[in-house]
């Protein structure tokens, strides 16, 4: 069969499939060697320490570092002894923290025994439960607060009288601890506070003794 166009049926149908195969052989994939083209990333080049991108690379290179001192003791004539110190400073925070936590156990301590004591033996747990904790809350502050404050009476006033007279001894001790007990019970009396500064002075002085004994 003749076709307007000058051709046979048989070449028009053909035309089409050879068109698809010419458009498909057209895209030829470029399989050339891309090596020189690689992607260059800078942190990763030979003349770069790769180790050094941890956190922790330059831990040891000017890292600012808080020195203590520890063993920077005070150089007070005297102040040598069984517990060594830092300075006045040192013994207000250190003896009145320990003063305080003393006073709380050995308060909270009585204040149990004596929620025990005063409690009727076929009480309720519950109510025995009750007491023994309102006895300890009642006891353990109260000898803890009281502690606290004569040592931070106390350090205060043995610090002045060291600096005072740049050095160290009973005396200070003996001094300062009448003084603390004179005034916590400045309140009641000219006895009580006599009293009371003879046997916190005593008792500091006996303290600074054996201290320094050992």
């Amino acid at each position: 069969m003749v076709w307007p166009f000058g051709g046979s049926q048989t070449a028009a149908t053909s035309s089409p499939s050879s068109e698809t195969s010419a458009s498909s052989s057209s895209f030829v994939p470029d399989t050339t060697n891309n090596t020189d083209k690689q992607l260059s990333i800078p942190f990763l080049s030979e003349d770069v320490d790769i180790s050094q991108l941890h956190p922790l690379a330059r831990l040891g290179q000017d890292l600012e570092v808080l020195d203590l001192e520890d063993d920077a003791l005070s150089d007070l004539p005297g102040s040598k002894g069984f517990l060594p110190s830092r300075g006045w400073s040192d013994d207000l925070c250190y003896g009145s923290g320990t003063m305080y936590m003393g006073g709380l156990a050995v308060g909270g301590t009585y204040g149990f025994a004596e929620g025990m004591r005063t409690t009727p033996a076929n009480a309720p747990a519950r109510i025995r439960i009750n007491a023994i904790l309102n006895a300890i809350t009642r006891r353990g502050p109260y000898l803890g607060n009281t502690a606290g404050i004569l040592a931070i009476s106390y350090n205060i006033f043995n610090g002045i009288f060291d600096m005072t007279r740049s050095y160290h001894d009973i005396y200070n001790s003996i001094a300062a601890g009448a003084i603390t007990g004179a005034l916590y019970r400045s309140t009641m009396g000219l006895k009580p506070m006599a009293i009371s500064a003879l046997i916190m002075g005593g008792t500091m002085g006996a303290w600074n003794l054996g201290t320094s004994a050992l």
